[in-house]
């Protein structure tokens, strides 16, 4: 169902959004998980090898994905703010046959290069076929990855993150069902795994594409759907620093992990149950800050501009709370859930770095949480200085401080890098807030208004 959020109480919008996409986000976590367990019980290890050499691919092409997904999302829900029902349609078309584009063309590209990517990216000879194989289904199906993303933007830009949550349990419940019988039971081993999340995401588009009609539907007025050039640039400028900040992301986690290893194998596995346990409790907080971008960009088409400064005031009330609960969590359960992910319980080294360093980010995590919160009013402004100021100041200072604590420290102060990263990305976020938003006019807000009516 369509959402005004531009109207109701501040506090009960953004829970209710927020919770539908933090629940989609989760079975996706869940998603990838079980891909991997699957695929490891019963392909064996070479299979699990041949899908993570060919990971970095297929996280880049979701990094586009988002990125576009992002863009699209707040000029649609400014529109939508401003009630300009012409421009939303615009918007929705000219973002779908972007999206199609983009779609179509990086799937022929990655067909034909597929091996030889494989091959720069130093992958070992023996699981190149396996590596290549998975590539090639993948591609195939690439197309479907896109236009689900726009589908999900131009829901959430409506106000509605229901229509992104059933289409991820369908998505879910689809690939685990497609994993077990092709993997298993038919033994196509890694073709097996690509088939099953090709078809998952081509029936996850196309009840999406049911759910949106339904949807579009409540739209009132007789205006044609038209491809816009104005909406094509401003989607394009607001997907591309999307794109940067997940690459740089990619980048950063990359540095880390690679300071990690450094350790040797046992700190590698709690630091991989950690991570994994702290992706999936911090989604909460995280999801948030995506509802506050559509909240601010619907309200700056408004011009509601006092309902912006409520809205970081009602996530930043709800993060606590959410903070404090994934606290209570960690502090009673945390020993329990990183065994879950190291199957040897009497790594003592291990499960000790993976919960001092899962209890230290979670005492911390209220940083993230305000953090993401200004950092979703910037983007919901389309402050793209801002955003990617905040965002690349927060992981320079994390990676940075993560190498010299281990130099000066050693391993165990290691995971403090974190908070300060945060501390850091969140003063950068919070000054370009306040810089721009302390005159009397709110140039973040004004700015924008003037530019969308020109």
């Amino acid at each position: 169902m369509i959402s005004d959020m531009t109207k109701g109480d501040t506090y009960k919008v953004l829970f209710k959004f927020s919770l539908y996409i933090a629940a989609g986000n989760m079975l996706q976590q869940l998603y990838n998980l079980a891909d991997i367990y699957i695929l490891g019980r019963y392909a064996g290890v070479n299979a699990m090898a041949a899908v993570g050499a060919a990971s970095n691919s297929v996280v880049l092409l979701i990094n586009i994905a988002v990125g576009l997904n992002m863009g699209t999302n707040v000029v649609i829900a400014t529109s939508f703010g401003k009630k300009n029902i012409q421009q939303v349609r615009n918007g929705i078309k000219t973002g779908i046959l972007i999206a199609t584009v983009i779609g179509v063309a990086f799937a022929i590209l990655g067909i034909i290069f597929s091996k030889w990517i494989l091959l720069v990216t130093n992958t070992p000879i023996e699981l190149i076929k396996d590596a290549n194989t998975y590539l090639r289904i993948y591609f195939c199906g690439l197309i479907f990855l896109f236009l689900f993303n726009i589908i999900i933007a131009i829901s959430q830009a409506l106000g509605d993150s229901k229509t992104t949550f059933c289409s991820l349990i369908l998505s879910t419940l689809i690939n685990i069902f497609l994993d077990v019988y092709l993997i298993k039971y038919r033994g196509l081993g890694i073709k097996g795994a690509a088939i099953a999340t090709v078809i998952a995401e081509t029936l996850c588009f196309l009840f999406g594409v049911v759910m949106l009609f339904k949807l579009l539907r409540q739209i009132k007025g007789n205006q044609v759907y038209k491809y816009d050039f104005n909406e094509q640039e401003k989607i394009i400028n607001e997907s591309i620093p999307a794109v940067l900040q997940r690459s740089v992301i990619a980048i950063g986690v990359t540095l880390m992990q690679s300071l990690i290893n450094s350790y040797g194998v046992n700190i590698m596995a709690g630091y991989t149950a950690a991570t994994k346990l702290f992706g999936l409790v911090s989604l909460p907080v995280m999801d948030i800050g995506n509802a506050v971008t559509t909240f601010t960009a619907q309200n700056i088409g408004a011009n509601e501009k006092n309902r912006v400064k409520e809205g970081i005031l009602a996530a930043i009330v709800l993060d606590i709370c959410f903070s404090i609960f994934i606290l209570v969590l960690v502090f009673g359960f945390g020993r329990q859930i990183i065994t879950f992910f190291i199957s040897n319980d009497s790594n003592v080294e291990a499960i000790g770095f993976g919960l001092r360093y899962i209890r230290i980010t979670c005492v911390f995590q209220i940083i993230q949480g305000i953090l993401q919160v200004y950092n979703g009013v910037i983007r919901g402004a389309s402050d793209v200085k801002g955003f990617m100021g905040s965002f690349t100041l927060n992981l320079f200072a994390r990676v940075s401080c993560g190498y010299a604590l281990a130099y000066f420290l050693g391993l165990r102060y290691i995971p403090y890098a974190w908070p300060v990263g945060w501390a850091v990305g969140l003063a950068t976020g919070y000054l370009r807030y306040a810089k721009l938003s302390q005159n009397a006019r709110n140039p973040i807000i004004e700015s924008k208004i003037i530019d969308e009516r020109s």
